[in-house]
């Protein structure tokens, strides 16, 4: 089974101040991109539901998934990022014959637990979906106020050139050193642009195959 990959992006992003922010939401549709917007995939900060799930409608399981503690147990587990595909698969498995006769024929619930178990899912996916494009926009902010500083000390380090004043005068070094780490650490963070972008890609992928795997014991 083909393993999903997964970004290990902690250190550098906590290096780097890459705060994010909940902001739940079911429904879907466009939103318009901030005028900034690095990455190569259209801005959507909402998972679209129909895209995903072929399945029964989840509206009312969205409200009461989380009364389930063993749902909440299993979303849990599969909400891991580090999980692989083939390890999610067998979670799913594990839970669904659970909820069987011998394994070979299905109990009444087990149709109610699966879809709670997708809610779950779902709702912790847009959830981090959301969480990622908005720590996505507050990086993009921050390598504007890095950019700022950068133009800021190679403004003044031109004019003291223009005063003729020494490269040692404490002055000058101190706008140099400025500029050089304000440089160096813009230069790091634009190296993490991709794997920022590329967190909310694998986030889908997640979710995509857990509904199809799920969906696979609901629709036979």
């Amino acid at each position: 089974m083909k393993k999903l990959k997964s970004m290990s992006y902690g250190i550098p992003l906590i290096l780097f101040g890459l705060v994010i922010l909940f902001g739940p939401k079911v429904s879907f549709s466009l939103e318009k991109a901030p005028g900034k917007w690095p990455c190569d995939q259209v801005y959507n900060p909402k998972l679209n539901l129909t895209a995903i799930w072929q399945g029964p409608d989840i509206k009312e399981n969205i409200k009461n998934w989380w009364k389930d503690d063993e749902v909440i147990d299993v979303a849990a587990k599969l909400s891991n990022p580090v999980l692989t595909e083939e390890e999610g698969i067998k979670i799913i498995d594990e839970f669904a014959k659970k909820y069987t006769h011998f394994g070979l024929i299905s109990k009444k619930n087990q149709k109610d637990k699966l879809i709670n178990l997708f809610s779950g899912l779902y709702q912790k996916a847009s959830d981090k979906r959301i969480r990622q494009y908005n720590g996505i926009i507050k990086f993009v902010e921050r390598q504007d106020v890095f950019r700022k500083a950068i133009g800021s000390a190679s403004k003044k380090l031109r004019e003291l050139r223009k005063k003729g004043v020494d490269i040692k005068n404490p002055e000058y070094v101190k706008f140099s050193s400025q500029m050089e780490w304000n440089t160096r650490v813009f230069d790091q963070r634009t190296r993490l642009t991709e794997y920022v972008c590329e967190e909310p890609v694998y986030l889908e992928q997640r979710i995509g195959y857990q509904a199809r795997r799920i969906l696979s014991y609901i629709v036979k």
